[in-house]
């Protein structure tokens, strides 16, 4: 597979300044097309796309480890992942990754972690999931009925004779 993609139709995925006081700004990037991921690295202060390399003098030179007690402690302890973060010298992404299970998810698997709340759908989420609406139809196209039908929309479909589940 190539290491690029052609398409122009792209979203920003995520995107976030780098440490240390650096001006460079990374933006994760996605093709709509064909799903092809990459990174883009911008020069805030040249204001333009630049290259780095592992060599790079932006690059954070001394990423700290946490060591397994200072896991433990943001593991258990109630206060906020900033002033923790402060406690440690690191940054507070990576103690909200620490108590999401994202890093370091082998020391420590009796402590509970912390997951956010959207992962979980809520039970009218998932009721809502389960009902049948003309939006999960074959037949929906362009955000209204393929077939003209002038009741369309919303639950009508229980009662839609043309309804077929998109597959």
């Amino acid at each position: 597979m190539a290491d690029y993609c052609t398409h122009t139709f792209r979203k920003v995925v995520s995107t976030y300044n780098w440490a240390n006081g650096s001006s460079l700004r990374t933006y994760r990037l996605r093709c709509k097309c064909c799903g092809f991921r990459w990174s883009v690295y911008y020069d805030t202060k040249l204001q333009k796309e630049v290259e780095v390399s592992s060599t790079s003098d932006s690059r954070p030179l001394n990423q700290k480890r946490l060591t397994p007690a200072e896991v433990r402690t943001i593991l258990i302890d109630p206060r906020s992942g900033a002033e923790l973060a402060k406690l440690f010298g690191v940054s507070h992404q990576a103690v909200n990754q620490v108590r999401t299970g994202r890093a370091y998810r082998r020391l420590w698997p009796e402590l509970p972690r912390k997951f956010p709340e959207e992962h979980y759908p809520t039970p009218a989420q998932k009721a809502e999931s389960k009902r049948t609406t003309c939006q999960k139809c074959a037949h929906w196209w362009q955000k209204k009925c393929g077939l003209d039908v002038p009741e369309a929309g919303g639950t009508f479909a229980e009662d839609c004779s043309f309804f077929q589940l998109d597959e």
